[in-house]
C-alpha cells in the first residue's frame, strides 16, 4: 500500500483540547467530498470545502453553546431535503443547500436532545432514511429522522466512556434489521427500533484501570465473509489498548474472540481511538484499520489509572492486512505513519472520486498549540 499525508488545516483556531467529530461528505454538491469539525474552545463548526487534493478553504458552519461539550458528531440527511446535514452534541445544523454558489452561508442551528461521546448514522427503522444514535456512556438512544427526531431510549444506567462509533450498529441475528453494540452488550432490534430492545451478551476484554473506564471503537461487519455480521473492535481513551475481532457463531449467541497481533515500533500501544474496515488495498478482502491518538495526558496515573499515552510512543496509523485464505482471517499489521500527526476519530471515504478509500483524521489533545486535520489519501493504485 501507498498512502500520501496531506494537510486539510494545519492550524485550526484555537490552542486548547477539544475537536468534535468529523462529518464528511458532499456538502456542497460538486462530486467529492468535504470535511466538517468543530472545536470546543471556539464553540463553532467549521467546513473544509475541497478544492482539490492540496487545496481546502475553511468556512464557518456555525456556533452553539454546546459545541463546548461536543465530542461525537456525524453528518446526516437530517431533515430529508436532499443535502447532508452536521449533527453533534445537543445541535444539529442545517445545510443551507446553496454552497455551491455560496460557500459562506449559515447554517441554521437547531437544538435536539442527543449527543455525548459518540454519535452515528444508521436506519434504525429500516424506512430507508438514516436516523441518530447516540450514546453519552450512560444512555443510548435513538432519533428518528422521519418522525421530527422523536427520541428513543434503547439503554439507560449504562457506565462506560463510550461504545458505539464509528459503525456500532448493524445486523447480528440475520433479520434484517440493525442492532446495536456496546461493551459486553448488544441490544436486538425489536423490528422498526420501537419496543423493547432485548440486551444480549458477548464477551468483550475490558482494561483494568483503564484511564477513562470502559470504552472502545466498533465495527459491525462480516470480517471473515461467512454471511454473519461479526463485531470489530479497539479499545480506546487509555494506553495500553489492542485490537479485537469477535466472531459471530450464529445469531449474536455465541462468539470467539480473536485478538489482533499489536503493531511493530514501540513495545507499548497508545488509545486506539480510530478504527475502521475497508477493502484498503483492493485485494477483494477487508482489512482493518486502526490510529493511536495524539494525546500526552499521563494525569489519570495520580488516581491509579493507566496513562493515556505510554512514554516514548511516536503515535502509528497501521493498516492490518488480511493474508488468510478460504474465509479464515489472517492479520499482518502494517504500519502507516509512525510519527505526528495521530489519529482522534478518523473517517473513511473514497474523497477524491478514484476509486480508493481514503482516511481523514484529526487531534483531541496535542502536545503543542497547533489543532489539524489531516487527509490521508491512498495512492495504492497510483503507478
Amino acid at each position: 500500500m501507498k498512502w500520501t499525508h496531506i494537510s486539510i488545516d494545519a492550524r485550526m483556531p484555537g490552542k486548547a483540547w477539544g475537536t468534535g467529530g468529523i462529518g464528511l461528505g458532499d456538502f456542497d454538491g460538486d462530486g467529492d467530498l468535504d470535511v466538517i469539525v468543530s472545536r470546543r474552545e471556539t464553540q463553532t463548526a467549521y467546513w473544509y470545502e475541497r478544492k482539490n487534493d492540496e487545496t481546502w478553504i475553511r468556512h464557518v458552519v456555525g456556533t452553539a453553546e454546546s459545541l463546548a461539550d461536543a465530542l461525537g458528531g456525524v453528518a446526516v440527511d437530517v431533515d430529508q431535503d436532499g443535502h447532508l446535514d452536521y449533527v453533534s452534541h445537543n445541535v444539529w445544523f442545517k445545510n443551507p443547500g446553496n454552497l455551491a454558489d455560496n460557500p459562506d452561508a449559515p447554517w441554521e442551528a437547531h437544538p435536539f436532545e442527543g449527543g455525548g461521546h459518540d454519535i452515528i448514522a444508521a436506519d434504525i427503522n429500516g424506512d430507508g432514511k438514516t436516523d441518530i444514535v447516540c450514546y453519552d456512556g450512560r444512555v443510548l438512544s435513538w432519533f428518528d429522522t422521519s418522525n421530527g427526531l422523536k427520541r428513543t431510549i434503547i439503554a439507560d444506567g449504562r457506565d462506560d466512556h463510550g461504545g458505539i462509533a464509528p459503525c456500532g450498529a448493524g445486523d447480528l441475528t440475520g433479520s434484517g434489521t440493525l442492532d446495536i453494540v456496546l461493551p459486553g452488550v448488544w441490544y436486538e432490534n425489536p423490528g422498526n427500533g420501537y419496543g423493547e430492545w432485548k440486551r444480549h451478551e458477548w464477551p468483550h476484554r475490558p482494561i483494568p484501570n483503564a484511564s477513562y473506564g470502559t470504552s472502545m471503537r466498533t465495527w459491525v461487519v462480516d470480517i471473515n465473509g461467512d454471511g454473519v455480521n461479526d463485531i470489530v473492535y479497539s479499545d480506546c481513551d487509555t494506553a495500553y489498548s489492542h485490537v479485537y475481532w469477535a466472531e459471530n457463531l450464529g445469531g449474536g449467541e455465541r462468539w470467539i474472540v480473536h485478538q489482533l497481533p499489536d503493531p511493530p515500533g514501540h513495545p507499548d500501544t497508545g488509545s486506539f481511538h480510530s478504527l475502521a474496515v475497508a477493502d484498503f488495498n483492493h485485494d477483494g478482502k477487508l482489512e482493518i484499520f486502526a490510529g493511536e491518538q495524539e494525546d500526552p495526558d499521563r494525569g489519570m496515573m495520580d488516581s491509579g489509572k493507566l496513562p493515556m499515552k505510554p512514554l516514548g510512543l511516536k503515535e502509528r496509523g497501521i493498516i492490518w492486512v488480511n493474508e488468510g485464505e478460504d474465509g479464515l482471517p489472517a492479520f499482518k499489521p502494517v504500519v502507516i505513519s509512525d510519527n505526528k500527526p495521530g489519529w482522534h476519530d478518523a473517517v473513511i471515504g473514497d474523497v477524491n472520486g478514484d476509486g480508493s478509500i481514503d482516511i481523514i483524521s484529526k487531534e483531541w489533545h496535542v502536545e503543542g498549540p497547533n489543532y489539524h486535520i489531516d487527509y490521508w489519501r491512498n495512492d495504492t493504485l497510483k503507478k
